[in-house]
């Protein structure tokens, strides 16, 4: 029970910060056709976005505990550990901006955005799958 305590509270702590990281970002990419009228539409968006963004921190810190065989992980990091959530987080935002941006055409990058050469993919969202769940593991540990 308390283990999934430990899962329902890296949710909610990871879906905040990552509501917030995205809320952040906004600046970064390309929108066009948000009005007003539609800027309730488009925070619901984002809440849901932060919630699926939420579900794969777990399935990130779910992941890194079976490579390790330690699904209590967390209380102790080491190297071994943090580098296998950030090259998980690493690996599934770029296969996720990459499918995105270059074969779904879901959304599309500002000038602004900086982009990681050869792979052609944002760096904002590419740190926050390294980032937010290092630190919404750590807070919720």
């Amino acid at each position: 029970m308390a283990f999934l305590r430990f899962l329902f509270s890296l949710f909610i702590v990871s879906t905040a910060l990552h509501f917030a990281w995205e809320i952040s970002q906004m600046g970064y990419y390309s929108f066009s056709g948000i009005t007003l009228s539609g800027y309730d539409a488009f925070v619901t968006e984002h809440w849901v976005v932060s919630l699926k963004d939420g579900l794969i921190t777990v399935a990130l810190y779910l992941l890194v505990g079976m490579l390790v065989k330690n699904a209590g992980w967390a209380r102790r990091f080491s190297q071994r550990r943090f580098l296998f959530l950030i090259v998980l987080g690493f690996l599934w935002a770029v296969g996720m901006e990459y499918y995105a941006t270059e074969v779904a055409h879901r959304w599309a990058y500002a000038k602004s955005m900086p982009l990681i050469p050869i792979l052609n993919v944002g760096v904002a969202p590419i740190l926050q799958m390294v980032i937010i769940p290092f630190f919404s593991i750590y807070l919720t540990r």
